[in-house]
This record gives C-alpha cells, sequence and structure tokens, in this order.
C-alpha cells in the first residue's frame, strides 16, 4: 500500500516515464531471455539508429528522469533485471524522446579466466546503467550515433 501511496504522489511527468519505463523493461526482460542477440541489435539498428538527434535544453533532466525510472521499476519486479535489459530500455527510451544515445556491449577477461559481459547506454555527457569500470570492457557492439552539434542553437 505504501507503493501505491508513493507512486500516486509523483509528480505526472515521472508517472510517465516509470510506466514507460516498467512496459519497456518488462518487453526487453522477455527479449533478451528469448531471443538471439542478433534479433534484438538488427530491431534496435533499424528502428532507433536513424532517428535524428539533436541536444535539447532538458537532455540532462531526462536522461536523469530516464534512470530513475529505470531504477525504480526495476525494483518493483521480482526477478533481477540484467544489464543488457536495462540498457536496451534506456537506450529506446532515449531514442524516443532524440536525445542522443549510444549503447554499448563489451567483454573483458576475469582474473581466473572467465569472460564477464556487460552492457551500457552513454548519451553525450554521462554513462546510464554503467560505472566507471566500463573503460575495462572490450567493446564488442555498439549501436546508436554521436550528438549532433547545433551551432548557435537555432536548428541550423
Amino acid at each position: 500500500m505504501r507503493r501505491l501511496h508513493r507512486f500516486w504522489s509523483l509528480p505526472r511527468r515521472e508517472k510517465r516515464f516509470f510506466c514507460e519505463a516498467g512496459i519497456l523493461l518488462l518487453f526487453a526482460n522477455l527479449c533478451v531471455k528469448a531471443l538471439a542477440f542478433r534479433h534484438i541489435d538488427s530491431l534496435l539498428r533499424g528502428r532507433w539508429n536513424d532517428r535524428p538527434a539533436v541536444t535539447g535544453p532538458d537532455e540532462a533532466g531526462d536522461s536523469r528522469l530516464i534512470n530513475l525510472s529505470l531504477a525504480r521499476a526495476a525494483n518493483l519486479f521480482p526477478w533481477e533485471s540484467l544489464c543488457l535489459s536495462r540498457s536496451v530500455a534506456a537506450f529506446i527510451m532515449l531514442r524516443r524522446r532524440g536525445i542522443p544515445a549510444i549503447l554499448f556491449a563489451g567483454v573483458k577477461v576475469r582474473k581466473d579466466t572467465s569472460l564477464s559481459a556487460h552492457a551500457w547506454v552513454h548519451t553525450g555527457r554521462e554513462a546510464i546503467e554503467g560505472n566507471s569500470e566500463n573503460s575495462t570492457f572490450t567493446i564488442l557492439i555498439n549501436i546508436g550515433q554521436e550528438p549532433l552539434v547545433v551551432e548557435g542553437g537555432n536548428g541550423a
């Protein structure tokens, strides 16, 4: 009951972001568990890779709200959300808003010679669903585009 009360006390914009994050995270979890990654890759490249991305005035605020909404939604589910699922959901949410984003997937060799895989999303300024150790991963896949810099703020 406390969770429901906290949800209703959120501003309308945060409620929308939270609901979108929950739906996309559920969808991404199902896709990661049911589909081969090549299908997820072609879906993301075909649908979300070619949209024009222009840095906007509220890009940083939207990025933080997306990250917060995904964390809230992930805590709500009874299963653990993998970094790939969270990254796919974050990438789609960012690209839907025209925010430039790149989804990275990489691997690194651990000390015991096993492989460790990780996925994260990088916007123009910050990494979402990542940490300071992202630089130790060898990047195998990147989906997305660098931000388009607009001179003078007039869009031309």
